[in-house]
């Protein structure tokens, strides 16, 4: 049976260490978020636990044991929070419906992710209804599970039942907004007008009708305020809504008992002023800077609802003979898909009949159509252009490179950047110094205040409880972190989490390795020279059948120069290799060894008699040595092109201020001319993959902070130790586990642009953090009267919350100005 969830689970429904994305509902700043985390990451087992504030998820691991679901979810709910959870339904028919549905509802409830299952019984069918973690279990995957138990017929399946929420929940939540700042817009409005008339409008029991409209507007329109800072306060925890459900509720409360119980404020000699303006204005104007801010945020995903809106719905299947149109779900792995031009292709596969020229640029970032002929992969969401072919299917549903990406970009954007810790430390203890900074300045009002001394004082703690923000802090930085990870994956650039970003974005050393990352890695022999009474066809039959236990891209030069030339490969027996070094194995009963100078003179091989060929050099060609039975035998010249766009590559480092270094095992002599062609002028060359390491750490303490850009196959250690690791990789191979940046397209010119897209980037997020420290800087004592000595100046509560809500919103927008900075 198929997976349901990207998380596996064992045969009691826990949860392994695999991440696990759980929605969240009910956070309203970055306090919610921060409180969350904390909960989930002291559950035995859990090993990290970001809650974002922006994505409104979870995202956990685990490192100890397996971990229920449900516990999961009651941590959330005991914080005083909410995991969303969505229903699927699918109706079973026909006279095997009970035993189908009892064999499904099974399976389900022991699937990761899978809360409930319900069935009701109409005539003879069967409903199931599945509630679900969607963060958990994809809508897809549902149904996938629901066609394998049903076969290959489509026959009395509701597909239409099963549905993507995450667009519904996020539409759910603005439409709530919508009627909250409707009811609040229409009623606050009379009241404004009104109050702000200055006595030129005039009504009888006017107090009264203000209380009648502003009641509506802070108690149903502003609910929310209130319940969930209630649902913090039985948590022993405050957060915004605390200090918004403080300052309407101080000045609703006491404007209401000014209405009802006039002559106690006369007897003290306090006029019996009322602000249902303020408490009004201020809800109805944190719901617009809701809502403006809920809208953006929706924005700043709009790269990975792009990147899952690539996946087609149907594929057009080869079964019995006959070409049949099914939901792409309902692919199988060994499947024929007949693909059409103009068609996007459905599932990852090889083209095994037909050529064609493919769109992947929406994958890749290359505009240029490739290629792809029998025996060539191809991946989901890209198109075909022209032709017409068939595909054997090899990866369906999350397996595929599209999923993967998919995967990635939205941990990147559940992640948070280092430079995030300063935002989430001041949070923390935001909102209880901000109450004590509105009480301090009611006190000091009420004692040192201008009559009516208690009217200023009101109005003083209110207003300072309204303009401290914290969303801003929370959202300065997740915010531009998911537009950055967004639209880098557009380019081709997978970037590891926030982390990545800023580390890449403080680069000043960019080390690239020689094979496969400046050249095409897809070397070729050029020349062949023997000695010692062997000629070039005996030496390349040496040398191949030796190398063609190697996966190196010069053992298959190697072995591909034998097989166009007629040399016998023979067996070989005994082998041995020394990554990025060189291969020994016995042929024949002779000891041959294929490798570079270094390889061979380690194993006592004497190269004193074969002169260097520096006609070789001259050319950049790459020299592999061949000895047998101790004694060198001959030589290969393997050619490896320079990528056409290495050197505009190199260029674009060079112009963003960064040292670009050249690392290869290679001759010094070839190593350099390879530079001299592409503009680099400092190289390392003969050096093993431990010594690229080294390197790489000498750099590092010259207080250089490197990138490393390799391959992925000998490169490992170096990406490991470099402060970044940089992978390039073909479009169907995705090694990107290994790295902090993945480039789906082998070009130097996307080092520099993953570089450029990091640090405008963290440019975006420290204006942010910028604004959202010196906003609260200088608006909190602003608003507690400091220039109100001087200057006679003081800020109205419902100026106050214009700002508030403009901070938030201002902090978003910024974030998305990067859709067009990079």
């Amino acid at each position: 049976m198929p997976t349901v969830g990207t998380q596996p689970v064992d045969e009691n429904g826990s949860l392994d260490r695999d991440p696990v994305s759980l929605p969240i509902e009910g956070m309203m700043c970055t306090a919610c978020a921060l409180r969350v985390e904390r909960k989930l990451s002291e559950l035995p087992g859990v090993s990290t636990a970001v809650v974002n504030y922006a994505t409104e998820e979870a995202l956990v691991r685990f490192d100890g044991d397996p971990i229920p679901v449900s516990e999961l979810i009651s941590t959330v709910e005991k914080t005083g929070y909410q995991v969303h959870t969505s229903v699927a339904e699918t109706i079973i028919a026909g006279a095997n419906a009970e035993p189908t549905a009892d064999a499904l509802e099974h399976d389900l409830r022991s699937r990761n992710g899978i809360l409930e299952v319900s069935r009701e019984k109409e005539a003879n069918d069967i409903l199931l209804r599945v509630r679900y973690v969607p963060g958990m279990v994809k809508s897809y995957e549902l149904e996938s599970v629901f066609n394998e138990y049903h076969g290959e017929s489509t026959d009395g399946w509701d597909k239409e039942s099963v549905v993507t929420d995450s667009d519904e929940r996020h539409s759910h939540r603005l439409g709530g907004l919508k009627n909250r700042l409707w009811l609040a817009g229409v009623l606050t409005l009379p009241i404004a007008v009104i109050s702000m008339a200055h006595g030129a409008i005039h009504l009888p029991n006017q107090n009264v009708v203000l209380l009648l409209l502003s009641t509506p507007v802070v108690l149903i329109a502003g609910r929310e305020f209130f319940w969930l800072a209630f649902q913090a306060a039985r948590h022993h925890a405050s957060d915004m809504n605390t200090l918004v459900a403080l300052g309407v509720g101080a000045a609703y409360a006491y404007s209401f008992s000014a209405v009802l119980f006039p002559t106690f404020f006369l007897a003290t000699g306090q006029a019996p002023e009322v602000y249902f303006e303020a408490a009004a204005i201020i809800v109805t104007l944190i719901l617009v800077g809701r809502l403006i801010e809920e809208r953006a945020k929706g924005r700043t995903g709009a790269a990975i609802k792009g990147l899952i809106a690539l996946q087609p719905d149907e594929a057009c299947v080869i079964r019995k003979g006959l070409e049949i149109l099914i939901p792409s779900s309902q692919v199988r792995i060994g499947d024929l898909v007949r693909l059409k031009p103009g068609e996007r292709i459905p599932v990852d596969g090889i083209l095994v009949s037909g050529q064609s020229s493919v769109d992947e640029s929406m994958l890749t970032g290359e505009p240029i159509p490739v290629l792809k002929e029998t025996g060539d992969r191809v991946s989901a969401g890209t198109v075909n252009t022209t032709g017409s072919f068939r595909v054997e299917v090899t990866r369906v549903g999350r397996d595929t490179m599209l999923s993967q990406i998919v995967r990635l970009v939205h941990e990147a954007q559940s992640s948070k950047a280092p430079i995030q810790k300063l935002a989430d430390r001041i949070a923390a203890v935001f909102v209880p110094i901000v109450l004590s900074i509105a009480v301090v300045t009611a006190v000091v009002w009420l004692a040192f205040g201008p009559e009516p001394i208690v009217n200023h004082a009101l109005l003083r703690f209110v207003t300072v409880l309204i303009i401290a923000c914290p969303c801003a802090l929370g959202l300065a930085t997740p915010t531009a972190i998911v537009v950055g990870t967004g639209r880098a994956a557009t380019k081709g650039i997978l970037l590891r989490d926030g982390g990545a970003i800023q580390t890449t974005g403080a680069v000043t050393t960019v080390a690239l390795d020689k094979t496969g990352t400046v050249t095409e890695g897809r070397p070729s022999v050029q020349e062949v020279a023997g000695s010692d009474g062997f000629d070039s066809t005996a030496l390349i039959s040496l040398a191949a059948s030796v190398e063609k236990h190697s996966e190196h891209p010069i053992a298959k030069a190697i072995v591909d120069a034998a097989t166009q030339s007629g040399a016998e490969i023979r067996e070989a027996s005994s082998f041995e290799s020394d990554t990025g070094l060189g291969v020994t194995g016995v042929v024949d009963r002779r000891k041959v060894m294929v490798g570079n100078r270094s390889y061979l003179e380690s194993n006592g091989i004497d190269l004193v008699g074969l002169e260097e060929n520096d006609e070789w050099d001259s050319k950049g060609f790459t020299t592999v040595f061949v000895a047998s039975d101790g004694s060198i035998i001959g030589s290969l010249a393997i050619a490896d092109p320079i990528r056409p766009t290495s050197k505009a590559g190199i260029e674009d480092l060079k112009a963003l201020d960064l040292s670009v270094l050249l690392i290869s095992g290679d001759r010094a002599a070839s190593v350099d001319e390879i530079g001299r062609q592409i503009g680099i002028d400092r190289v390392i060359s003969d050096v093993r993959p431990h010594e690229k390491t080294a390197a790489i750490k000498s750099l590092q303490k010259q207080g250089e902070t490197v990138a490393m850009v390799g391959d992925g196959i000998n490169d490992a250690p170096a990406l490991a130790q470099a402060d970044v690791g940089i992978a390039m990789v073909s479009g169907t191979d995705i090694a990107v586990e290994a790295s902090d940046v993945t480039l789906m397209q082998s070009d130097v010119r996307s080092v520099a642009e993953s570089i450029r897209l990091s640090r405008k980037t963290m440019s975006v997020i420290h204006q942010n953090l910028f604004f959202a420290f010196i906003y609260n800087i200088i608006c909190i004592p602003v608003a507690a009267g400091v220039l109100y000595p001087m200057f006679g100046i003081v800020l109205s509560p419902v100026l106050a919350s214009a700002a508030m809500a403009l901070s938030s919103i201002s902090v978003v927008s910024n974030s998305l100005r990067l859709r067009k900075l990079i």
